[in-house]
């Protein structure tokens, strides 16, 4: 009896202390999930001691800014100029678990710049666009590409450009010819875009598509969308996920946009590679063919070194295409845009800058080589230009080891934001910062400033490789339709141009502008 109660007593504790394989499973789940959280948070123990030294939004601005991500993700850049605005230095911000630390100090730039050369996860959301070419490429093929493709870029090969430089800006005079004297009319996207692409394409491509004067391949447009749905997948944050983004209309504009631009781009390859084998068969052993070879452009020596040296590969070859088509085009054609909105905002220089045309160029001649470092006013006025309105009004680097700041030790791992409008509209660094004074790079002005005050083409190893190329064919274009045309703008002032990013910068209300004929 006492045993049978015992056992049964036993038996009973037994019981009552026994878990059932589910619960076991749990209980192990659970244990296993503690012991992750805590190893993730001591692996990112030196973010979160780098984020508590430093200032920073609200939870309630952070919320804020989550929001607009979602309502209104254009909204997004003004709120973050607002945030440099309020704080000094730097500073940081919570994207969900990621820490951004966002300066527009030009002492950080220095620093930061030289040290992180990786793009941030944000530029990822370019690969379907570019795939890894320079834009974005990761710093191993960053590293070996721009060595590569840099001697594309010397002197000589890009003083032998502004011929078509010229040419392309006179086609762009006769289309110009058809709005004057009738108003007011997007100038970006109706005119310059066209004569960018033209210009991109004979230049690096050693292609002639005829943008300008066909209307049957809207290239300037695909880019376009192509940008924008880089922009918002940035910044939306549950576009982050392709699941999501798939089932939604702008997915399905995407694919078209990038289709025709691929498209686009994988014809001017095929018909250089035509190109080049005619020429061989027909000219191989003629003096101009091989004078010619010595003259490559861009894609000739990619070609050469894809099929004879396979230090590219086919893939890498159209990544880099693709890369210089958008933004040897676009972002050209924004900042000239842009320059002849502010030449129509200000009368007196662009007669200014039009009397320099005329003294170095003369009334009819076409633009040469040796006009372009002659073009001093014409030089501060784009700059000036560039200042106020950057193509990237920001640009974002990841560190990958800790970077001392000297005050400040930034650990590796976070992504590092540069407001680079910020930083060129401080009246700390420019004095009356949203008046338009080309003097302001003056030798003697440009003496006085950090040299990281003013960086519209980045700084550093990472910089733009294209910033030369840049001005030259900006200046031949200009001095080509400055000497044709008076150009005016509604917009009463700087201020008056509100801006808008997607993926570069853009006025709110477009490009507006009128011409006259001379």
């Amino acid at each position: 009896m006492e045993e049978t109660l015992s056992t049964g007593v036993k038996k009973q504790s037994f019981k009552a202390g026994t878990w059932k394989t589910p619960e076991i499973l749990l209980a192990t789940l659970v244990c296993i999930l503690l012991i992750w959280y805590l190893h993730f948070l001591w692996s990112r123990r030196k973010l979160y001691h780098c984020s508590r030294r430093l200032p920073g939004p609200s939870v309630l601005t952070l919320l804020e800014c989550f929001l607009r991500c979602i309502i209104n993700p254009h909204s997004l850049f003004p709120f973050a100029m607002k945030l440099c605005d309020e704080h000094s230095g730097i500073f940081r911000v919570w994207f969900g678990p990621r820490l951004f630390l966002v300066t527009s100090e030009p002492k950080h730039y220095e620093i930061l710049l030289a040290h992180c050369l990786s793009k941030d996860k944000w530029y990822n959301f370019g690969e379907q666009a570019v795939g890894h070419g320079l834009f974005n490429a990761p710093l191993k093929t960053w590293k070996k590409h721009r060595k590569t493709i840099m001697p594309t870029f010397n002197q000589k090969i890009l003083d032998g450009f502004v011929e078509i430089f010229s040419e392309q800006s006179q086609i762009l005079v006769e289309q110009m010819e058809k709005f004057a004297g009738k108003g007011e009319f997007d100038v970006f996207e109706e005119l310059i875009t066209k004569c960018t692409v033209d210009i991109i394409c004979e230049t690096a491509m050693g292609v002639k598509v005829s943008n300008q004067t066909t209307d049957d391949r809207p290239v300037s447009k695909w880019i376009d969308r192509v940008l924008e749905n880089m922009f918002v997948r940035m910044f939306v944050f549950h576009y982050h996920f392709d699941a999501i983004f798939n089932l939604t209309a702008r997915s399905k504009g995407d694919r078209a946009a990038l289709k025709n631009f691929h498209d686009f781009s994988g014809s001017v390859i095929k018909e250089k590679k035509q190109l080049l084998d005619k020429a061989r068969k027909q000219r191989k052993d003629s003096e101009d063919f091989v004078e010619e070879r010595k003259r490559k452009v861009f894609l000739d020596y990619l070609l050469e070194i894809t099929t004879d040296g396979n230090q590219f590969t086919e893939q890498e070859l159209r990544d880099e295409v693709n890369t210089f088509v958008i933004t040897g085009s676009d972002t050209t054609a924004s900042t000239i845009a842009f320059v002849l909105i502010m030449l129509g905002l200000h009368k007196e220089l662009q007669e200014k800058v039009y009397g320099e045309i005329i003294e170095v160029v003369g009334p009819k001649r076409t633009v040469e080589k040796d006009d372009l470092p002659k073009l001093c006013h014409m030089d501060r006025f784009i700059k000036e230009t560039l200042r106020l309105f950057p193509v990237a009004g920001f640009i974002a680097r990841a560190t990958e080891e800790e970077v001392d700041l000297g005050d400040q030790v930034i650990p590796g791992g976070v992504s590092v934001v540069f407001m680079i409008l910020s930083t060129h509209t401080n009246k700390r660094f420019w004095p009356d910062p949203f008046k338009f004074d080309p003097d302001r790079f003056l030798p003697e002005e440009v003496e006085k400033r950090h040299p990281c005050a003013y960086i519209p083409f980045s700084y550093g190893r990472r910089n733009c490789i294209g910033m030369k190329y840049a001005m030259m064919s900006m200046k031949t274009l200009l001095a080509t339709v400055m000497r044709k045309f008076k150009f005016d703008t509604s917009y009463k002032s700087v201020k008056e141009i509100e801006l808008k990013f997607n993926t570069v910068m853009r006025p709110k209300d477009g490009y507006k502008l009128s011409l006259e004929p001379r």
